[in-house]
């Protein structure tokens, strides 16, 4: 049997089969590409929170005495100065922890998780063929 362009059925399955396996590897190899950039950034992201956590350890376990006990000298004649001095110091460590828990999840988020490019041309790919479809009717 042949067709309107003069192709056998079999040459228009064959081609149907090549451009299906085409376009389903572009779109796997863009896949991939977004993918390997994201982890990148995951890299990127990861060590610099581990980092910012060791640093917010570090600092907290060698200065928090240090700190205490220079308010606890200020607030010396009450019996509860090493108190005050505590809470001082531990509301410094939290708005500096915080700090830091921000920067590494801004880093995170401006990147993402989902694969935008790859979901934008397969919107794009969704669209073309339902206008094929409809064209071909």
């Amino acid at each position: 049997m042949v067709t309107e362009n003069n192709k056998s059925i079999a040459q228009v399955v064959a081609e149907l089969k090549n451009d299906a396996r085409d376009f389903f590897s572009t779109r796997l190899q863009m896949l991939s590409q977004e993918m390997n950039d994201k982890i990148g950034v995951w890299k990127m992201a990861i060590p610099i929170l581990a980092i910012a956590a060791l640093l917010a350890a570090t600092a907290f376990l060698t200065l928090t005495f240090a700190f205490v006990s220079f308010f606890a000298g200020v607030f010396q004649p009450s019996q509860y100065a090493w108190t005050f001095g505590a809470l001082i110091v531990t509301g410094f460590y939290l708005i500096a922890g915080f700090g830091l828990f921000y920067l590494g999840k801004r880093e995170l988020t401006q990147s993402g998780l989902v694969p935008k490019r790859t979901l934008r041309v397969l919107k794009e790919d969704q669209i073309w063929i339902q206008n094929e479809a409809r064209s071909q009717v």
